[in-house]
This record gives C-alpha cells, sequence and structure tokens, in this order.
C-alpha cells in the first residue's frame, strides 16, 4: 500500500521425475517397504487379501557389473 511492492523469486526444491527412458524410478511397482507396509495394513483392515505374494518378473533383473566394466569406467574419467 505505503511502501514498495516487493518480489521474491525462490528456487524449488522439489525433485523433478526421472527423464532416462526404461529408468527404474518411474516403475510403479516399485514402492517403499513404509508404503507396502501401509497398503497390507489396510489390505488387512479390510478384509482383503493382503498375504498374498506376487512372483518377481523374471524380465526384470538389476544390472550386474563385472571388475572389467568398472575398470574401463575408471579410464573413461
Amino acid at each position: 500500500m505505503n511502501g514498495h511492492d516487493v518480489s521474491e523469486i525462490t528456487a524449488s526444491t522439489l525433485r523433478g521425475a526421472c527423464l532416462v527412458e526404461g529408468c527404474s524410478c518411474k516403475d510403479a511397482r516399485i514402492v517403499s517397504t513404509r508404503r507396502a507396509s501401509y497398503f497390507a495394513s489396510v489390505a488387512k483392515a479390510r478384509g482383503e487379501t493382503a498375504e498374498r505374494v506376487v512372483d518377481a518378473d523374471p524380465n526384470w533383473v538389476l544390472p550386474v557389473w563385472s571388475e572389467a566394466d568398472l575398470a574401463n569406467l575408471d579410464a573413461a574419467a
């Protein structure tokens, strides 16, 4: 009103989603143990089948690195 209008621009501390194609961080099947426990407790309270086990997808594997691969990475850096 009687003073100057002051605008302040602040940087967002939120991390954006990964944009790498095929990156597992976008995989909706991966949830934290805390979130999985929450979902299980809700399902138990509702009488749903929370004790079931879903087999792992055989096509989804973690990458394996050999000593030679790591040496090549160090040499390239």
